[in-house]
């Protein structure tokens, strides 16, 4: 699609403003011809974005609409992604249907728990990592929080277990560590 003529957009998407080509057709599938879709290609003028195809079944959408859509629902992706990887919602141990119900939701109220916590008490405690291959990092993703939270949570109870005396000093860096890479 994007071989054949394209209009050049600009685009306010992402809290950024991106310039694209872009062409757009209807379609239908084999299997639901009865069923049209509205089909984007894109591609990135500038930035790292890159080509893109993106679909809807809202037929009568603009190509723009659907670009729109795509960025709006970008951030309930990244959720779902979230609590799936860090707070274990991916692999559920429940056996009965209540147990089942119960734990989607139970994950959603946990995930936004712990980013209510990082917003109110824990942004004062999180600390930018400091790693060569990721020199910028200004903004703390989720996993930060919650690594935030455990340590904030278990810190000071194991830190509290340090011994005094001879030696004490590298077992208390020794106990840091280990709360951090727990964390």
């Amino acid at each position: 699609m994007l071989q054949d003529r394209c209009r050049r957009i600009a685009l306010s998407i992402y809290g950024r403003s991106y310039r694209s080509r872009i062409t757009d057709q209807v379609a239908r599938v084999f299997a639901v011809p009865d069923r049209p879709l509205r089909v984007v290609a894109s591609e990135a003028l500038e930035g790292g974005r890159g080509k893109e195809a993106l679909y809807s079944t809202c037929h009568e959408a603009t190509a723009e609409q659907v670009i729109r859509w795509y960025a709006i629902r970008w951030s309930v992706e990244v959720f779902f992604r979230d609590s799936k990887q860090c707070l274990g919602f991916e692999q559920p141990q429940g056996w009965s249907r209540k147990a089942v119900e119960r734990t989607a939701p139970l994950a959603m109220l946990l995930h936004t728990l712990v980013v209510l916590w990082f917003a109110q008490e824990g942004h004062r405690l999180w600390q930018p990592p400091t790693h060569r291959w990721y020199p910028g990092k200004a903004d703390p993703s989720f996993s930060d929080m919650l690594h935030t939270l455990r340590q904030a949570g278990v810190g000071p109870h194991v830190l509290a277990m340090a011994p005094s005396g001879r030696g004490s000093r590298k077992l208390a860096r020794l106990l840091e560590h280990a709360v951090a890479m727990m964390a």
